[in-house]
């Protein structure tokens, strides 16, 4: 019989890339898909119709898991691994800081899951993109993309990893994840409970390293022998308002519909007062805000429908910013017992 409390994901930083590591934390995870792929290397030769002959190519795997956005452990170290330094607050727990790596190699994991008869373990991988998005009606939600090493495969030694047993979880995170009542987005200054939007209908946004796959494989070895290096960094996003925003409708610098057709593409934010800041709260000890300092919008698109009311959605594309010298922040805190208290983990030591 199945079992759903021996279904689980988790997450382990390594020490080194494919230095398989047990558990740093267990995530809440509503579904996931971690597979091997291979390619095939077939020969053909003149004298045949058809190739006679086949062998396994490059081996690697990836994977992908979705789950309500909340400032628990699992979150913050998978965040961790699209920016690379942890800065704890005053008070670790309140106010920590991710902020984007400006040199050396993001962290690599290692991903355990259970799947209802064995535990399988997926070592050598890193996050290739993050997205989240928000909704009314709706829990903001989190969706990672992982690639790396194939399946059961220990990169450090090459050794093969056994099929596991089943782990019991254990979380270190009891409150509840954001949903659309406090999600709050400001332009052009910090989004806060009081300060915010009130035409927003819906935002997303993808954060994405674009790991360059091929260039982690090397003659002898038919899976990546190193973590598949970072190429250029992408952040972009959709932003739905409930109306077409019109110059009278702009009461917190929203993007005005004609603005963005003239001159008011391009926005250069400080970081106090980001070009879009988007702040999901649980409640006044747990939440997350991510801060965009420059950003980019697209051309409006609206219409309206014999069903539908009119809305409009933008596009947007965070910039790197010479003043901020990066692209984004992100500023948590959490009641999660391993991020404050007398337990708590710097996340940066955690791959040592």
């Amino acid at each position: 019989m199945t079992t759903f409390a021996n279904r689980y994901v988790s997450v382990a930083v390594e020490h080194a890339f494919g230095d398989a590591q047990s558990v740093d934390a267990y995530g809440e995870v509503d579904e996931e898909s971690f597979n091997e792929t291979f390619d095939v290397l077939q020969r053909p030769d003149m004298n045949r119709y058809g190739a006679q002959k086949a062998v396994d190519s490059k081996h690697y795997a990836s994977g992908s898991f979705s789950m309500p956005l909340q400032p628990d452990q699992f979150t913050m170290i998978c965040l961790h691994g699209v920016m690379g330094t942890h800065t704890q607050g005053s008070t670790p727990g309140v106010n920590d800081k991710l902020e984007e790596l400006a040199t050396g190699e993001l962290p690599s994991y290692t991903f355990r899951v259970g799947r209802d008869d064995k535990e399988y373990t997926f070592a050598g991988q890193v996050i290739e993109s993050i997205s989240v998005s928000s909704s009314v009606g709706e829990y903001a939600m989190m969706t990672v993309n992982t690639t790396g090493c194939k399946a059961q495969h220990k990169a450090s030694d090459g050794s093969t990893i056994s099929l596991g047993s089943l782990a019991t979880p254990a979380y270190t995170y009891t409150g509840d994840a954001a949903h659309f009542v406090g999600a709050y987005v400001n332009f052009e200054d910090l989004a806060t409970t009081s300060a915010y939007s009130k035409l927003v209908q819906s935002i997303d946004f993808e954060i994405s390293t674009n790991r360059d796959m091929d260039n982690s494989y090397t003659l002898g070895s038919d899976t990546c022998v190193r973590a598949p290096p970072i190429q250029l960094r992408e952040i972009s996003g959709s932003i739905t308002f409930s109306k077409a925003v019109l110059s009278g409708d702009v009461a917190v610098d929203e993007p005005d519909f004609a603005d963005l057709l003239g001159s008011g593409s391009f926005h250069h934010g400080t970081a106090s007062n980001p070009a879009i800041s988007v702040l999901f709260q649980v409640d006044s000890d747990n939440h997350i805000r991510f801060d965009f300092f420059k950003v980019h919008y697209d051309a409006p698109q609206t219409n309206v429908s014999g069903r539908d009311t009119q809305t409009m959605t933008v596009g947007f594309t965070a910039l790197y910013d010479e003043t901020t010298t990066d692209m984004m922040e992100i500023l948590f805190s959490s009641e999660d017992t391993t991020l404050k208290g007398g337990s708590n983990v710097d996340i940066d030591t955690l791959s040592s």
